[in-house]
């Protein structure tokens, strides 16, 4: 006879992932607890804010680019051909950036509640909203941990909860969070798969090189939190896409931005910014630092409440 276990249901069983979200959770904490990004990361939150100020002006200018327009043409059109955009909505976009989805949004919707906690970015989001004539947009400068639900009246109080590559939304506490605001719809994308990121195909090959281990999978792949909604009862639409990453940047650049990159993870020593500089140097082409792969992005819409 098979063992069951604490939540009754037999070791294996596969309602263990479709009707227990507690599984699911676990899962998620532990692969958190052993992914080596997260083992060996130096900072805190505080660092996390101040590296997207720092990240802002080039971050605004790539989601310019037509690829990232395009996107995020998709994303709108879905949301409104599934009724999870509406005149008269109220939204609350988590990790809000300069505004890329709250601005189209706010056309749209009756308010959109931008929360985001960089300094630099809000001042780009308010720029954008000058440009705009947007006056149905309200900024506030918190990370999703920081705020206090009650104290705002936040709770089930938005007819969309957005959360767009957000690392706010990376703990299952997070995701319960992202619930409790929302009287209907949700939707959150996110990373998926051992490639994820600007510098994903690169860090994948230098953190061997620099931590004599392999990187691993991403920590908070989206499919924890889809097994986890699934199992409290929620049927959310996954959809993933795969782009194309490429980087072409001038070489002394490249060793720059990799040098903040690691940072966050090692002391970048002699040795390191050799490590790192050696790997530049054999990818590139007369001072220019090319670089191609692929990552894995999910994208998932669910209803709250009928």
């Amino acid at each position: 006879m098979r063992k069951r276990e604490k939540h009754g249901t037999p070791r294996g069983d596969p309602r263990s992932i479709t009707r227990d979200p507690e599984a699911w959770k676990r899962a998620w904490r532990e692969a958190k607890e052993s992914s080596p990004v997260n083992r060996r990361e130096r900072r805190g939150q505080a660092a996390e804010v101040e590296r997207w100020n720092r990240r802002a002006p080039s971050y605004t200018e790539h989601s310019e680019l037509e690829g990232s327009r395009a996107r995020r043409r998709e994303i709108l059109r879905w949301l409104e051909e599934a009724g999870a955009l509406r005149p008269g909505d109220r939204v609350l976009d988590i990790g809000a950036g300069p505004g890329n989805f709250g601005i189209p949004m706010a056309r749209t919707a009756a308010e959109v509640v931008a929360l985001e906690p960089a300094g630099e970015m809000v001042s780009i989001l308010e720029q954008r909203l000058t440009e705009e004539g947007a006056a149905n947009v309200r900024i506030v400068g918190k990370t999703w941990e920081e705020v206090d639900l009650e104290a705002e009246g936040w709770l089930g109080a938005f007819d969309l909860v957005f959360a767009s590559m957000s690392p706010g939304v990376s703990r299952p506490e997070m995701l319960e969070k992202m619930l409790s605001v929302s009287r209907a719809f949700c939707y959150l994308s996110g990373w998926s798969g051992e490639s994820w990121g600007k510098w994903g195909p690169v860090q994948r090959e230098l953190w061997p090189r620099i931590f004599s281990e392999e990187l691993g999978d991403y920590p908070s792949d989206i499919l924890y939190s889809f097994g986890m909604l699934y199992a409290m009862g929620y049927r959310p639409e996954l959809r993933f896409v795969q782009p194309r990453v490429q980087l072409e940047m001038d070489g002394g650049q490249a060793i720059r931005e990799l040098v903040d990159h690691f940072s966050r993870y090692v002391e970048v020593d002699g040795a390191v910014r050799r490590i790192i500089r050696d790997y530049v140097e054999s990818n590139s082409r007369s001072g220019l630092f090319v670089k191609q792969g692929t990552s894995c992005q999910g994208f998932m819409l669910w209803r709250v409440k009928q």
